[in-house]
C-alpha cells in the first residue's frame, strides 16, 4: 500500500509536533540574541520538530493496540493498517536520525543531550507509565516542559539558571495539567477502555489543578520579570492575573461542579491562557529584535 503524506502527518502527529518545536524556539529567542533567521535557529526548530515527530511515530508503534480500542485514535495509520508497525518504526527512526544530525552539527552538545533526553523519557518513562500508574500525568508534564530547557541550552549554560527560563518551564508544566485533565474527562471512557491508568477522582484532579494554579502564577511573574520592555512587564503581570482568574480559576471551579460537562471548557480555557502568555513573549522578542536592528 502506498504511503501518503496524510499517513505521515497522522503517524507523526505533525500539528502537535510543530507546537512542540515552537516552544524551544521561543525559549531560545526569549533568552538569547540570535537572529530570527540563522543556521542555529533553523537547526533548533527543525531538529526539535523531527525529534517530536519521531517520538509520536514510535508512540503509535508502541500503543497500536490501545489506539485500536479508543474511538478518538482508532483511525490512526497503524490500527487501520495503512502502515505496519515496522514501517512506523522505520519512519520514526529516520526522523530521529535527521534530528540528531542537524543538532549535532550546529548546536551545543548539551542541547543534543537534552533533545535525546526528551525523546527517551517520553517513550521509556511516560509511555510505559500510562498503563501502570496515574503518576504518568505529572511525569508527562515535566517531560513536556523540557523543550523550554532545550531552547535555553542552545543559548548558553548561564541561560539554564535564568529566572525567566524557570518561569517558562513552570508555566509549561502547570499548563499541561489543566489541559490534559480537560482532554481526559472528555474522553474518560475511551481511556479506561484502553487500560490507561489515570486520576479518576475529580476531587484529586481539582487539587492538582489548584496547586498548578499557584505554580502558574509564580511562573508567569517570573517570566514577566525578565522581559526586556518595562511596559510589557506591567502588561504581562496584569494579563497574567486576569488570565489566571478567567481561564484558570473559573475553569477549575466549573470542573468541580460537573467534570464531564465542563471538561471541554477546561480544555478550551487552557488554549486561551496559553495564547495570551506566548503572545506577550513573542511581542517582547519582536520588539527586542527590532531595537537591535535599529542600533546596528
Amino acid at each position: 500500500m502506498k504511503i501518503t503524506i496524510t499517513d505521515l502527518k497522522n503517524l507523526c502527529k505533525f500539528s502537535l509536533a510543530s507546537g512542540n518545536a515552537v516552544i524551544p524556539f521561543i525559549s531560545f529567542m526569549y533568552l538569547g540574541d540570535e537572529n530570527l533567521v540563522s543556521l542555529k535557529s533553523f537547526s533548533l526548530i527543525s531538529g526539535s520538530l523531527f525529534m517530536a515527530m519521531a517520538s509520536q511515530a514510535f508512540n503509535q508503534v508502541i500503543e497500536w493496540k490501545q489506539d485500536k480500542i479508543m474511538t478518538r485514535t482508532c483511525n490512526r495509520p497503524i490500527p487501520i493498517q495503512r502502515l505496519t508497525r515496522l514501517q512506523g518504526g522505520m519512519i520514526g527512526f529516520a526522523f530521529y536520525a535527521a534530528s540528531n544530525l542537524l543538532m549535532y552539527n550546529y548546536l551545543p552538545s548539551n542541547a543534543v543531550l537534552i533533545n535525546n533526553l526528551i525523546f527517551f523519557s517520553y517513550l521509556g518513562i511516560y509511555t510505559t507509565l500510562k498503563t501502570r500508574s496515574p503518576v504518568n500525568t505529572l511525569i508527562g508534564a515535566v517531560i513536556g516542559a523540557l523543550p523550554v530547557v532545550l531552547g535555553a541550552a542552545c543559548v548558553d549554560n548561564d541561560s539554564l539558571y535564568n529566572l525567566g527560563m524557570w518561569g517558562n518551564f513552570g508555566f509549561m508544566f502547570s499548563w499541561q495539567i489543566n489541559h490534559f485533565y480537560g482532554i481526559y474527562w472528555k474522553y474518560q471512557k475511551d481511556y479506561l477502555r484502553a487500560g490507561f491508568k489515570m486520576v479518576n477522582d475529580s476531587a484529586v484532579a481539582s487539587k492538582h489543578m489548584k496547586i498548578c494554579l499557584g505554580i502558574n502564577g509564580l511562573s508567569w511573574f517570573g517570566t514577566a520579570s525578565q522581559l526586556s520592555q518595562p511596559e510589557l512587564k506591567f502588561i504581562s503581570c496584569i494579563s497574567g492575573l486576569l488570565s489566571l482568574y478567567f481561564w484558570n480559576y473559573r475553569a477549575i471551579k466549573l470542573f468541580e461542579v460537573d467534570p464531564n460537562k465542563n471538561a471541554n471548557y477546561l480544555k478550551q480555557a487552557s488554549y486561551y491562557f496559553f495564547l495570551v502568555y506566548y503572545t506577550l513573549l513573542l511581542l517582547d522578542i519582536g520588539i527586542k529584535r527590532y531595537q537591535q536592528k535599529q542600533i546596528h
